[in-house]
């Protein structure tokens, strides 16, 4: 058994099944930073270490939860879902870039514990993954922010459940965009079947067809944020089209920030940015991606996306106009 004290500095770099139990393989992360794009990056980086690799520590979930204890880490004022290639990752540099946060953009040891079963992915171990992962890293940290994986939409009130009352975001973007981004550079979810750890069965037409399976997925994560604005009061929605102005002024708003002080000449150089590639100018590209969409992408975004999509706009817009 690892000390507790001995883990100061430590955090899951990643989780598995050995031997039949949950097993954690801890790395040495020091005082550095998530600052990258996706968490995965970092924790790729810190596990290829040779300190890393030779003195990487192993424990089982007891230990986890015990650490949490005495380390509850940074509370979670703010949860970021999307839809994919919607500006969330954009909406993650910009929270990255406050003097006081921690951001965790989509940290795979979340994503594996989600798809165990219980009780190893319970209440209590989900947040005590996040109390391990969301330590402070400078002086001035207070707060931490969640962006999650697309697909774990569909764990959203598994999530509230654990941290409820935390505001919550659904990113989102025209359909036909999204499918023109993947159709050039697939995500995970487009591989048929590849849902199914987070209790997505995809019906057999889209099983041959890895752009037809993530039209499916992006059609469940879709619904998903319709039902989760109409069983919970503290969720946010935000088009592509309203970045990243809605950044300083809704997003901040729901997540009760208060930018003063904060920065937000270096706030708004990152929105100037490319979200994934920090060091290009960010330009517009809706235009561009519509004119470039073909027959099957449009047959696609007919057949799964335009009903949802429009029925989140309905929400989006009635809450507009709502809230004045």
């Amino acid at each position: 058994m690892t000390p507790l004290d001995a883990l100061s500095g430590w955090i899951p770099l990643f989780l598995s099944i050995r031997d039949h139990q949950p097993t954690l393989d801890w790395g040495y992360m020091g005082r550095e930073r998530f600052t990258e794009p996706f968490c995965q990056d970092t924790l790729q980086k810190l596990a290829s270490r040779p300190f890393n690799r030779l003195l990487r520590r192993q424990s089982g979930l007891d230990l986890l939860l015990e650490r949490a204890q005495r380390h509850p880490g940074l509370p979670l004022k703010g949860m970021v879902f999307h839809m994919s290639r919607c500006g969330s990752t954009l909406a993650a540099q910009w929270l990255t870039a406050l003097s006081d946060s921690v951001v965790l953009s989509e940290p795979e040891p979340l994503d594996t514990l989600l798809q165990w079963p219980k009780p190893y992915s319970d209440t209590e171990t989900v947040r005590a993954l996040l109390a391990a992962l969301g330590q402070p890293r400078r002086e001035s940290d207070r707060q931490l922010f969640l962006k999650t994986d697309c697909w774990h939409m569909v764990h959203i009130d598994r999530l509230l459940t654990a941290f409820p009352g935390t505001p919550w975001v659904f990113v989102y973007r025209d359909p036909v965009e999204v499918l023109v981004s993947h159709q050039r550079m697939p995500g995970w979810h487009l591989v048929p079947g590849s849902m199914t750890g987070h209790g997505m069965q995809p019906p057999d037409e889209v099983m041959n067809h890895s752009l037809g399976h993530g039209a499916w997925v992006l059609s469940v994560i879709m619904d998903q944020a319709r039902q989760a604005m109409e069983r919970h009061d503290n969720g946010l929605l935000l088009n592509y089209s309203e970045l990243p102005e809605a950044l300083e002024s809704k997003l901040a708003a729901h997540f009760g920030l208060d930018l003063t002080g904060l920065g937000t000449d270096n706030l708004r150089t990152v929105t100037g940015r490319h979200s994934k590639q920090r060091d290009t100018a960010f330009h517009p590209d809706s235009a561009e991606k519509r004119a470039a969409a073909d027959a099957h992408i449009l047959e696609l975004t007919f057949r799964w996306l335009n009903k949802h999509y429009q029925l989140l706009e309905q929400l989006r817009l009635n809450s507009t106009d709502h809230n004045g």
